[in-house]
Parts: structure tokens; C-alpha cells; sequence
């Protein structure tokens, strides 16, 4: 073989190594471009655990009477154990409220849940109502039965915790023991857990009574919210997160 033929060959040999050594930078990535793919999986990874944070996260929605709305109160149980525990609440409870009560006034517990289910609640508190003290116990009953099965339509997901009337003063009439054991007793039979509040007296000391000798003060409050959360304890240890 000349001499002329191996030059060519090893020129041709050189040129096809360059070319190689080309292609092979031209495939890889500048550190603006490694560093821009690391930022882009940093984000995904950001918007994963926030998407996950948020659908974790506890949301609790309640249902009940002027205990729990508050009457000339700065505070209510409900903000006092989101602010305790950190979870989000929405809190659809009226004055004059009941299963049966509130009809002709501001509305009843069924007149809350659309408002209570809206924000897809995670937990989902019905507390009351001593306004039911003169309602027919077979009505409280029925009405019981109607509003946990609409609770389970509209938030089939949500946990539901029953917490019976709450009677403010010292001696609790026999209508509302009548009252207190109907919803016990929609509530068994819809399988929620049931907080009995009324053989406890949460509100039985006078002086946590506003002047009007039945809503509680700004004390009572924060003493409510205390009750209120060792029952859930005892129902559920992370129930509010």
C-alpha cells in the first residue's frame, strides 16, 4: 500500500472522529439547559406534595345553633379549636337552629348543609340543638334521619360526628332528654359516631352564662371548645388533624 493511501486513510479516519466528537456535544446539555430540566423537576415535585398537602389537609364544616354561630361573642368554639388544631372550617351553624327549630326564623340544620358541603369537608360536626326542646321527638327523629343521609349524598367522603343537644343552665326539662335520645338514636342508626353532651353539663355553670341566662360568654366559649375537643378525642385521636 503507498504512502499516499495511508495519509488518505488516516485523514479520512480523523475527519470521521471530529465528526463523531461533534455529534456527541451537539447531544449534550449545557449547564443552562441541565440546570433549567433541574429547576422544571424541583417545580413538579413542589406542585406534587402541594397537591397532596392539600388534599390531606383537614377541612371541617359545622352544623348547629347559636352555641355555635355565636350570640354578641368574639369567639366561637369553632375558630378556637381551627386555631388549636390548623385546619380549615367553615362554619354554616344559625341562631334559632335545630332539626325542627329555625323553620320560621333564620333556618334549620337542613336549611346549613349546602353552605357546609360546598368547600368538600373532610369532617363534618352536627352539634345540637336544645331548640328542639319542644319539638315532637318522632319529628326530631325523622328530620335526624333525613339530614345524615343528605350529609352522605353531598359528601359521601366526609366523617360525620353527631354531637346531641347542649343544655345551658342547671336542670335539663324531661322534653329534652325526649329530644337528646332521638337523635342518639338517628344517629346509631346511621352509623355516626355520637357525642352525648347532655348528661355532661358543659354549660351548667352560671357564671360563663351571658345575662340573658342562656348563651355562653367569650369564657364559655373557650370552655366549650375544650369540652368539645376532648369528646372528639375520645371519638377519633386524629379526627381534627
Amino acid at each position: 500500500m503507498t504512502l499516499r493511501l495511508l495519509r488518505r486513510r488516516a485523514r479520512g479516519a480523523s475527519v470521521a472522529a471530529l465528526a463523531s466528537v461533534a455529534v456527541l456535544g451537539g447531544c449534550s446539555l449545557s449547564p443552562s439547559a441541565t440546570a433549567g430540566t433541574a429547576s422544571a423537576r424541583t417545580a413538579d415535585a413542589e406542585r406534587v406534595v402541594a397537591a397532596e398537602s392539600a388534599s390531606s389537609a383537614v377541612r371541617v364544616s359545622v352544623i348547629g345553633d347559636s352555641f355555635s354561630a355565636g350570640s354578641l361573642n368574639d369567639v366561637v368554639w369553632p375558630d378556637v379549636l381551627a386555631e388549636e388544631h390548623g385546619f380549615e372550617v367553615t362554619n354554616a351553624s344559625l341562631g334559632g337552629a335545630g332539626y325542627e327549630a329555625g323553620d320560621d326564623y333564620l333556618g334549620t340544620f337542613a336549611d346549613q348543609v349546602a353552605y357546609a358541603t360546598e368547600e368538600n369537608p373532610t369532617v363534618i360536626l352536627v352539634v345540637g340543638s336544645e331548640n328542639d326542646v319542644d319539638a315532637d321527638p318522632a319529628d326530631v327523629l325523622a328530620d335526624a334521619t333525613d339530614l345524615y343521609a343528605s350529609l352522605r349524598e353531598r359528601s359521601p367522603e366526609a366523617r360525620i360526628v353527631v354531637i346531641g343537644p347542649i343544655w345551658s343552665g342547671e336542670a335539663v326539662s324531661e322534653e329534652m332528654w325526649d329530644v337528646d335520645a332521638a337523635v342518639s338514636a338517628a344517629a346509631v342508626s346511621a352509623g355516626l359516631d355520637y357525642v352525648d353532651a347532655l348528661p355532661q353539663e358543659w354549660l351548667a355553670d352560671p357564671l360563663i352564662i351571658q345575662d340573658d341566662g342562656d348563651h355562653p360568654t367569650d369564657e364559655g366559649q373557650y370552655l366549650l371548645a375544650g369540652h368539645i375537643d376532648d369528646a372528639l378525642i375520645q371519638v377519633d385521636p386524629d379526627l381534627l388533624g
